[in-house]
């Protein structure tokens, strides 16, 4: 990129000796400098604050963002950062460099980087010297293309700072700008960017700044940044901000500098406006209150690193991305760009937080895009109006999971909000896709084929090719029910049953064809016979690797024990309890189940790489997906261990998000990760409403389910916001021995409410009232839980519900912080059954641990061989266990406690 100079010498003015015209001379200029200092800066005040904020000393390393809709910049602590308005990058390598006078030598910003906060609003960096503190408060104004810089200088000296970029101007992968250059505005003092055409421009600056780095035309080009200079005075920091604005345009210069003279005039309103923007939106969508606020405060976030995936691109309007990175020199950030499967994927976790809005656009987006033949985009470039897209590259079309997703969210949607009209006005683009997935089914076994059609979950490695992938299975049974519901709705009697008979014949299929009963677990997928093997990927354990795939190279069916079947599992799709219960304790396993989530493959299998993308790697997703199967199938104590592991990874890396991808061995994202990545956002809302909290809205918002399964430990917790239609729900539980009432509060038309409460199977449930109106309920019992199911018409704005006698013997572990780095070494409770003569448990532990559980029971408790237990209060004991240091890794336990002799065990409430 070649600089350009707008080089105009001004003539020095010419100085008379005249004493009067001196002194008015003296007053122009001393009113010029007041008026350039303040034109140079902005005035400092108070900023209003949004309820979230995550701080903690910096971390070398760590990446950051800060996201608009229509701009983002990237980076990692102490390093440079990026700068995008959407779709081009404007800048790389930005950083600061402060000179204080008397001191010959500057000092690198990120030599001096101490803290990092971060709020919905703005990032804050803090930079600390003896002689001053810098704060670089970092915001993308929602829907501007630009970003805002404020430097907040607190200092004893005159000082200088000095800004460091480099001009870098490119569209996203895989578009392509002509030769670009660069160069300052010689009156305002902003660096334009631009490139041959005249279209696509950035502007950078800061009013009055001194460049330190351009050179005359005729001069060589040198491969340095651009460099300017600010000076202020202690006074001026002490009353300003100084300001540096990103700017960028796809309509030419004229207006990046419209854009860029709107940021820096609006500075402090665009902040404001930021945090109001975030305020009302963390308000108007569902708030959990816990016992836990790390739960309270992941779930908050998680619903703001959502929020900040959706994009808008001046070309082809606005979706969700998928995620977040720096980009290098790939022009790749991460995989900031547009996903079908992860959009659909992510969706459901907007319906689940009432986002209605955001959820049709992600499905208008792919509308827009949707193939002649009903085929749903897998991915779509930043860049893709100005590429040949659709035709020129393989990877618009590359999955074939998109299509049914699809069809699973438009229903998802309408079942939580009724909306007639746009379930009618979509009706045909959701039939198109639905029958192109029905084409995938060449053979007519029954089974949707990746063959021919495209990846589901797994898209290369040792796992790929599959011919019938059990991920695929799952989405398209739901699709299938969906479209049977819907179809349903809309009167359309023929697609009704079709859609129903493709479902069952499905569903029968996958148990026939996947259930491996010598494994006791469903197998992975199915595969076409190969001319060779597939060749094992360099890393650990090469040869052994290489030998299972040799043995794998005619083999009919993958037997190898994947989270994949947990697809199925999250829509209850495995009738055979017994089957569930079993392929449930494989996901719960530590073999599948670390501290940080679930390995997408058992690490005892011989095809088990922690390095690999997909065949040892652990995602947000794949424990998503784990964490709701076993909420499903009754199994909290599974199914919370990996609700935890998502949430808890928001304090450790990219502080306030979920990171895509993690190694299977240690708790340390892959350097190649999104870390930032808008599905393992949806997969802390997603097993929190719909698993632990059991919430879905269903019959066009008409009927709510709420069927908790929380921890022992938990007395009282609320759910805020729960939309259904037009209307809105808050629940508040209290629990006490012998005592569960829940209070529901309607804001808007009646709704049926089915409640279902979890309890431990030796609890016994005396009584259930209704506004003090006893009513009778339905005992359900799966897994390790009972439920107490009833139907309530809520006719009230509220109505209180009280489950009498509900005392049993409940197992709770506190799952601790995770630390960066760390191997696995956490419990894992697989069954925790309280049976009428006692409690059975079946544990894993790390080689060399002790474990504290505590049990909270009506009942005397005995101690075991191998576990100690010891009463510490009224229906209250700790259990402590340890596990033997050889072999390493983690091993089982299989225990029962014995209930000691009845003493008048009273299960009445008081």
């Amino acid at each position: 990129m070649l600089p350009r100079r707008m080089a105009s010498l001004t003539e020095p003015p010419r100085f008379y000796t005249n004493m009067k015209l001196i002194v008015a001379l003296l007053g122009i200029l001393l009113f010029a400098l007041i008026t350039a200092s303040q034109a140079r800066f902005i005035p400092k005040k108070q900023f209003p604050k949004s309820r979230l904020e995550l701080s903690r000393r910096s971390q070398s390393g760590s990446f950051y963002d800060v996201v608009g809709r229509r701009s983002a910049a990237f980076g990692y602590e102490h390093r440079n950062m990026e700068a995008w308005v959407y779709p081009m990058k404007i800048v790389d390598d930005l950083e600061f460099y402060f000179k204080i006078d008397g001191y010959n030598l500057p000092f690198r910003g990120s030599d001096l980087l101490t803290a990092i906060n971060v709020r919905p609003e703005a990032t804050t960096f803090t930079y600390s010297h003896a002689a001053f503190t810098v704060k670089e408060i970092v915001y993308a104004p929602v829907n501007e293309q630009g970003l805002i810089i404020l430097l907040d200088i607190n200092t004893r000296l005159p000082m200088s700072v000095d800004v460091s970029f480099r001009p870098k101007l490119a569209l996203a992968w895989p578009g392509n700008l002509m030769t670009g250059f660069y160069g300052q505005d010689e009156k305002d003092k902003y660096y334009f960017i631009g490139e041959e055409t005249q279209k696509f421009y950035g502007i950078v600056g800061t009013p009055g700044a001194t460049d330190l780095s351009l050179m005359p035309y005729q001069e060589e080009p040198r491969d340095v940044p651009v460099r300017y200079q600010i000076r202020i005075t202690p006074d001026e920091a002490e009353k300003n901000f100084v300001p540096v604005v990103i700017a960028g345009s796809t309509e030419g210069k004229n207006k990046a500098v419209e854009v860029y003279n709107r940021l820096m005039t609006n500075a402090l309103p665009l902040y404001e406006h930021n945090v109001k923007y975030y305020e009302d939106f963390l308000e108007r969508t569902t708030q959990i209150m816990t016992p836990d606020e790390r739960l309270n405060t992941a779930f908050a976030w998680a619903k703001i690193g959502t929020e900040k995936g959706v994009a808008t691109n001046p070309f082809l309007g606005t979706g969700l991305l998928a995620g977040f990175r720096t980009s290098g020199d790939s022009e790749r950030p991460g995989f900031a760009w547009y996903f079908g499967r992860d959009s659909m994927w992510t969706a459901l976790a907007l319906n689940s937080y009432g986002d209605f809005a955001t959820t049709k656009s992600a499905l208008e987006f792919l509308k827009k895009y949707q193939r002649d033949d009903g085929k749903i985009p897998h991915e779509i470039s930043q860049s893709a109006t100005l590429v040949d897209w659709w035709k020129g590259y393989p990877y618009a079309w590359n999955s074939t999971d998109a299509t049914p997703l699809y069809v699973i969210v438009h229903s998802d949607h309408y079942r939580a909000t009724g909306d007639m009209k746009f379930l009618t006005a979509n009706w045909e683009s959701i039939v198109k896709a639905y029958k192109y997935e029905e084409t995938t089914d060449t053979d007519g076994n029954g089974l949707m084929e990746n063959t021919k059609f495209g990846h589901g979950w797994v898209e290369g490695g040792a796992l790929y090719p599959p011919h019938e992938e059990i991920y695929l299975q799952g989405v398209w049974i739901e699709a299938s029910r969906n479209m049977a519901e819907m179809a349903a709705v809309l009167g359309d009697k023929a697609t009704a049953e079709r859609a129903r008979a493709n479902a069952e014949r499905t569903r029968a299929a996958m148990e026939n064809v996947y259930w491996l009963d010598s494994h006791s677990f469903y197998a992975y997928a199915t595969q076409l016979p190969r001319k060779e093997a597939v060749k094992a990927e360099p890393g650990p354990n090469l040869e052994q690797r290489q030998k299972r795939l040799n043995e794998l190279q005619n083999a009919k069916i993958y037997d190898e024990d994947t989270v994949l079947p947990a697809v199925p599992m999250w829509w209850r799709l495995m009738e055979n309890n017994e089957r569930a219960q079993k392929q449930i304790d494989r996901l719960g396993s530590a073999r599948i189940a670390t501290d940080w989530g679930a390995r997408i493959l058992a690490n005892d299998s011989q095809l088990y790489d922690p390095l690999s993308y997909h065949y040892g790697s652990v995602w947000g997703l794949f424990t998503g997906w784990q964490s709701i199967a076993a909420y499903n199938y009754g199994r909290p104590h599974i199914g919370y261990q990996a609700l935890m592991a998502n949430a808890l990874l928001t304090y450790t890396n990219a502080l306030g998000y979920v990171t895509e991808l993690l190694s299977g061995d240690f708790n340390t994202p892959f350097g190649r990760s999104s870390h930032h990545q808008v599905w393992s956002e949806a997969m802390v809302v997603l097993p929190v409403m719909r698993g632990m909290l059991g919430i879905t809205v269903s019959d066009g918002g008409r009927t709510v389910r709420f069927s908790p399964q929380v921890p022992a430990d938990w007395n009282v917790f609320e759910v805020k916001g729960v939309r259904a239609g037009g209307s809105t729900l808050d629940f508040e539980v209290s629990r006490s021995p012998g005592r569960t009432s829940v209070s529901i509060y309607r804001n808007g038309e009646s709704k049926k409410l089915i409640l279902a409460p979890a309890f431990p199977p030796d609890a016994k449930i005396g009584s259930v009232s209704v506004n003090r109106k006893k009513v009778i309920f339905n005992p359900v019992s799966i897994g390790d839980v009972q439920r107490a199911e009833i139907s309530v018409d809520l006719n009230y704005p509220v109505t209180e519900v009280v489950f009498e006698n509900a005392v049993g013997t409940e197992v709770f572990y506190s799952i601790p912080s995770l630390v960066a780095g760390a191997d696995s070494s956490g419990l894992r409770i697989i069954r925790a059954t309280a049976l009428q003569t006692g409690l059975s448990l079946s544990l894993e532990g790390a080689s060399g641990k002790a474990y504290s559980l505590q049990i909270k029971s009506p009942r005397s408790l005995i101690s075991a061989t191998g576990a100690s237990v010891e009463k510490i209060a009224d229906h209250k004991y700790q259990m402590s266990i340890s596990f033997p240091a050889y072999p390493a890794g983690y091993t089982k336990r299989l225990l029962f406690i014995p209930y000691g002799p009845s003493r008048g065990i009273n299960n009445s409430s008081k």
